[in-house]
């Protein structure tokens, strides 16, 4: 199931913004994560993190779409371009 929270980056020290992560979420079991930061923020978890690339591409896609961030008719076209 995919959560949709949306926070302000109002806690930071002089190093790191610290997003809440809610302690449902399945992935907060393993107790461990990768933080991969670019334009955009992905949190792993080390269940996954070994997985095969396509797992992961699946699941961030899936969020972004429930999160309104992308349209899924867009993820569909750039599939068919790179295909």
């Amino acid at each position: 199931m995919v959560q949709v929270i949306y926070q302000e980056l109002n806690r930071s020290d002089s190093n790191y913004y610290y997003v809440g992560i809610p302690k449902d979420w399945s992935g907060a079991a393993d107790n461990e994560v990768t933080v991969i930061v670019d334009e955009v923020c992905v949190v792993i978890p080390k269940a996954i993190a070994g997985a095969t690339g396509e797992l992961v591409v699946l699941r961030l896609l899936e969020a972004m779409i429930a999160g309104d961030v992308i349209d899924a008719g867009d993820v569909q076209k750039a599939i068919e371009h790179i295909l």
